[in-house]
């Protein structure tokens, strides 16, 4: 069996890295191909996908041609649209960062439209959404993904994200049916189906974690029912195999903390859900040493969002570490080690909203956070936040002050053991559902097989509407390419004026420092 596995960027083949070397310890030939080509310096700095080229011969790796003519930029506009209709649903009467933020990538008219009369209502936006699916399928596939679908000719064609705003993954999605290529999704986390844009099919299988994440894609998203396969959390079946290499006294020599306390781990968040985390850390152990809580605390930096750490000044609070200085992607053998070894030798954990949390309640570690205002958008404010307050009877202690989160920690920290229960229910509905014992991987592999036996007819997308509805967003696609491509070539230009500004600047700052 050929699989084809259409990734965004090399940031997501850590998430599915168990999966493609199951697929290929199977003796299946598996193409990994990237939407965004040249970032595994940045997204994946060990570059896995050359080291699984390199060991199994089965396998190989390749860019995706991106859909770049007038059609292309048509139908983005139209994904984007509907993508932002779904954040005008009373699901998100309480989410204004992610409206604003899928607000973002709407045109002005299209925003304004959804704003008047008929259409600000929930009929009138249900009846501008199905127009806007209509439209969509009058636009024809891409000869180039076309093309290169055919020569590959594969069994199964995978995706993820598939959801990132305006789904440019959709049209190798509408070219494989148009093949009768059968397609999956494979969501790659659990806050894709409630934080980004909506699945843009047709998708043959969506494969999820667990039972809420199926309720999301049929609620959210429109997927039937029969469509859908929970199979675990795959990205986290290492984690039920990992075993301490290192001590927890030279652990924390190494890290420059006192073994002869416990720690806390402060696990940080991505840019998106915490852009300013210094001063909320900076309150947080203020209240910590009030309250008498000499513990030592390690803050982790998100790897993405580290740069704030950088001169931050915490020695005023005691026993405290920033580490690693810069953040770091556990890729690894080394950071994943001590990304481990931070949460199984610390006493409790601590974050805003992070999967570092769902990580923790694996090793058994009890899960604190803070309802804090400036984060109610990013917590209260963001479904997926939910599953961790509530999922088989929730995971995270959440409290509304500081004050009461002090009175949980302490708790915690006389009995370390207190929460090893409800961690395991937690890990049981989110992480591991068909029993704790059984790994995700070899059920998404599974789920993948299976789709790859089904034979399919190619699909038809043509309508009534099809040939007005092509005239009008052929005009359209021209206008959008043509703008683009003009914001492009004034970028590119004020680029290089600023290099021909820095040049001349140089030379005179040397000659007037002699």
């Amino acid at each position: 069996m050929k699989i084809l596995f259409v990734m965004r960027h090399s940031g997501y083949v850590r998430n599915f890295e168990s999966t493609l070397r199951m697929l290929c310890e199977r003796g299946h030939n598996v193409e990994l191909a990237f939407q965004i080509g040249g970032t595994h310096w940045l997204l994946d700095p060990t570059d896995v996908a050359t080291q699984l080229a390199e060991t199994y011969p089965r396998f190989s790796r390749s860019v995706i041609p991106v859909r770049d003519d007038a059609w292309g930029y048509a139908a983005r506009e139209l994904r984007v649209a509907l993508d932002y209709l779904r954040y005008l649903a009373p699901a998100y009467r309480n989410a204004p960062k992610l409206r604003a933020r899928a607000e973002r990538e709407v045109p002005e008219y299209l925003l304004e439209t959804s704003r008047r009369g008929i259409f600000n209502t929930t009929t009138g936006r249900a009846l501008l959404a199905r127009t806007l699916r209509l439209l969509s399928r009058a636009v024809p596939t891409d000869a180039r993904i076309d093309v290169f679908l055919e020569a590959r000719r594969p069994d199964v064609v995978a995706v993820t994200p598939l959801i990132e705003p305006g789904a440019p993954q959709a049209e190798y999605v509408r070219s494989a049916r148009a093949l009768g290529i059968p397609t999956a999704l494979c969501v790659a986390s659990w806050d894709n189906l409630t934080n980004k844009g909506l699945i843009h099919g047709p998708v043959d299988l969506v494969t999820v974690w667990n039972d809420m994440m199926k309720e999301e894609a049929i609620a959210l998203h429109g997927v039937a029912p029969e469509k859908i396969v929970i199979t675990g959390a795959q990205p986290f079946d290492h984690w039920f195999e990992w075993q301490a290499t290192v001590a927890r006294h030279d652990f924390c020599r190494q890290i420059g903390l006192p073994h002869d306390r416990p720690y806390i781990l402060y696990v940080c968040s991505s840019r998106f859900i915490a852009p300013e985390e210094v001063p909320f850390v900076r309150s947080w152990l203020q209240h910590l040493r009030q309250a008498g809580i000499d513990a030592g605390v390690l803050v982790r930096p998100h790897p993405q969002n580290a740069d704030q750490w950088r001169h931050a000044d915490l020695t005023e609070f005691g026993p405290v570490v920033v580490w690693p200085a810069a953040g770091a992607t556990p890729s690894n053998a080394q950071s994943r080690a001590d990304y481990f070894h931070s949460i199984v030798h610390s006493s409790a954990v601590i974050g805003i909203n992070t999967t570092a949390e769902i990580e923790s309640a694996i090793i058994g570690r009890s899960v604190f956070t803070v309802l804090a205002p400036e984060f109610q958008a990013t917590q209260e404010g963001t479904l997926h936040f939910e599953h961790l307050r509530n999922a088989n009877g929730g995971l995270v202690h959440a409290a509304a002050t500081f004050s009461e989160h002090i009175d949980q920690l302490t708790r915690t920290l006389r009995n370390p053991h207190v929460d090893d229960a409800r961690c395991r229910r937690f890990v049981e509905a989110f992480v591991r559902p068909h029993g704790i014992e059984v790994p995700a991987t070899p059920a998404l592999v599974e789920a993948l097989e299976n789709l790859g036996r089904q034979q399919l007819a190619p699909s038809k997308s043509s309508s009534w509407l099809a040939a007005p509805a092509r005239r009008l967003l052929a005009h359209r696609g021209d206008r959008l390419r043509r703008n683009a491509l003009m914001a492009a070539e004034r970028k590119a230009l004020q680029k290089r004026r600023k290099d021909i500004a820095a040049r001349t600047e140089r030379p005179q700052k040397r000659a007037s420092s002699r």
